[in-house]
């Protein structure tokens, strides 16, 4: 018996794979034709990890934070003469205002031989976003082959997200709300063939996979602004669900430098000398740019309601599971453990002149004396400060533990990572006067009443910032990172190797977290084929 060569096409839908498909002829090729559902995966980076641009002023449209540019980055961030006030002027501005930075999706690594490879990118946000930290996992997403049936029922596009990360989260997750629909919107309807007809596809939801602070983005989104119902599910990767003393401890001593290896020893500089090599430089280089002293980072963190919703909240857990997680060795000789109740009132709002403040009001607004500066609306610095701190507190409340129904969560762990803050008092004070520089670190003067002496004059002790000694991926500790009662991978480090691997910032390049996502989605994808043919997906 031959075959014609006449074929006979059959148009379905993906569901009814799963069901007798009809119309099937003998001795003629038939050809099935599945309408997929497009489930788009939508990527939320972590903050400073949107690339921005200026919406406003003489600068409109040029470039104001670019972390794919490391010449750029060295030139209005990195030297030496580029103080705090030149930093704060450029990503905050006289005072903070929300529309004063938006995303800049022109990312000239896009380029002509990127999109052959990946066409469209430039459409689904992948310019927005810091190329170095989130490209590994975009790629992956974009390239990943889904067996069967899952690859037969589905298109899984991948976007990008890139937000203003100095302003709320509040106001982030109501414009990833935005785009969510408007994602949808464009798959379903939005499209068009090549006679410019509409062409109507199956898309009702998304798949949302986040990155440290964009964790509190899509929570705010699914929770805050009611777009649950059009997300399938969420993966978190190493999420500060209940904030991070890292906050803190950068705004007292700036952002930490490096210290040793897996083994913390000199063995490190033998075994792997140019991975260390590698962590120190980039960690120096990074710390000069983010803040190399508490004034840089306070002048930018102080002044961003999105960065201070980064701190540890009400909920915050050490990771021996105590609420006190700061504890300064008073001149009296007892300990001073913190916060009694509420951390915004007993740590964040106090202003005296005692060395656990978490603000210096001095450092707020750089070249102004102690917060007192006005502004146009008679306001100063600190009651700004205020201001964005009381918008922090009113987000950690709302939020609470809330998630999305369908969320997974993963953290990295075994690094060093500032799950306490621990002060340190030394009786001897230096017998000529100095002033301490703490970069990288904070030691300052105290007398018996515990409070600051700019020189050893008048001071009965030296008190210092104990350096990081928890575990978690170096930033997020582990309480905060496996913090909601949802289901949890842990990344841990298998071999010395693995240490240079799990960082915060870089764990998307990791083989193990590419995996995490890959079975994430491909389980929210076998849920969706049970939801429409009902029992288990294959059956």
């Amino acid at each position: 018996m031959s075959i014609s060569s006449e074929i006979n096409q059959i148009d379905i839908k993906w569901w009814e794979l799963f069901d007798t498909i009809r119309g099937l002829r003998t001795e003629v090729q038939n050809r099935i034709v599945i309408e997929r559902e497009v489930i788009p995966i939508i990527f939320v980076p972590g903050i400073m990890g949107s690339r921005l641009k200026f919406a406003k002023g003489k600068k409109q449209g040029t470039r104001a934070w670019d972390p794919d540019s490391s010449g750029f980055m060295f030139l209005n961030y990195g030297r030496f003469d580029v103080s705090a006030k030149k930093k704060k002027a450029l990503l905050v501005g006289p005072e903070f205002d929300p529309d004063y930075l938006e995303v800049d999706t022109n990312n000239p690594k896009l380029d002509k031989s990127f999109l052959r490879r990946y066409p469209r990118a430039d459409k689904r946000g992948w310019g927005g976003v810091m190329w170095g930290s989130y490209g590994p996992i975009l790629r992956a997403l974009h390239d990943h082959q889904w067996e069967e049936p899952v690859g037969h029922c589905f298109e899984f596009p991948v976007h990008a997200f890139g937000y203003n990360w100095t302003a709320s989260n509040m106001e982030a997750g109501r414009k990833l709300k935005e785009y969510i629909g408007a994602t949808i919107d464009h798959y379903a309807k939005g499209l068009r063939d090549e006679a410019g007809r509409p062409l109507e596809r199956l898309c009702t939801r998304v798949i949302l996979v986040t990155h440290s602070m964009g964790g509190l983005v899509a929570r705010s989104a699914c929770v805050l602004h009611g777009a649950a119902e059009k997300v399938l599910g969420v993966v978190h990767g190493v999420q500060p669900a209940t904030g991070s003393p890292a906050a803190y401890w950068r705004m007292k001593a700036g952002f930490e430098r490096p210290a040793g290896g897996p083994r913390k020893s000199i063995w490190d500089w033998f075994l792997n000398p140019v991975k260390m090599f590698e962590r120190r430089a980039m960690g120096y280089a990074s710390a000069w740019i983010l803040g190399t002293d508490g004034e840089e980072v306070t002048a930018l963190l102080g002044n961003m309601p999105g960065g201070l919703q980064l701190l540890p909240n009400k909920d915050y857990r050490d990771n021996s599971g105590s609420r006190q997680w700061l504890a300064y060795p008073g001149a009296d000789g007892r300990t001073l453990s913190l916060p009694r109740s509420d951390p915004y009132e007993d740590i964040y709002r106090v202003r005296d002149n005692v060395p656990w403040r978490m603000v210096n009001p001095d450092w707020l607004d750089p070249g102004n004396p102690t917060g007192s500066s006005k502004s146009y609306r008679s306001k100063t610095s600190w009651d700004h400060y205020e201001e964005y701190l009381l918008e922090a507190e009113e987000f950690h409340d709302n939020l609470g533990s809330r998630v999305h129904d369908d969320t997974v969560q993963f953290y990295s762990t075994t690094l060093d990572s500032p799950d306490r803050i621990v002060y340190t008092r030394e009786p001897h004070v230096h017998s000529t006067p100095h002033q301490f520089r703490n970069k990288g670190a904070f030691r300052a003067y105290v007398d018996s009443n515990d409070e600051i002496r700019e020189t050893f004059a008048g001071a009965t002790a030296v008190v210092a910032l104990e350096p990081f000694s928890g575990t978690g991926d170096g930033t997020v500790p582990d309480s905060s990172g496996k913090a909601l009662k949802v289901p949890t991978a842990r990344i841990g480090r298998d071999s010395p190797a693995d240490f240079f691997s799990i960082d915060h910032q870089g764990i998307y390049g990791t083989d193990t977290a590419k995996k995490i996502v890959f079975t994430t989605v491909w389980n929210l994808a076998i849920k969706r084929i049970e939801e429409q043919v009902g029992g288990p997906a294959g059956d």
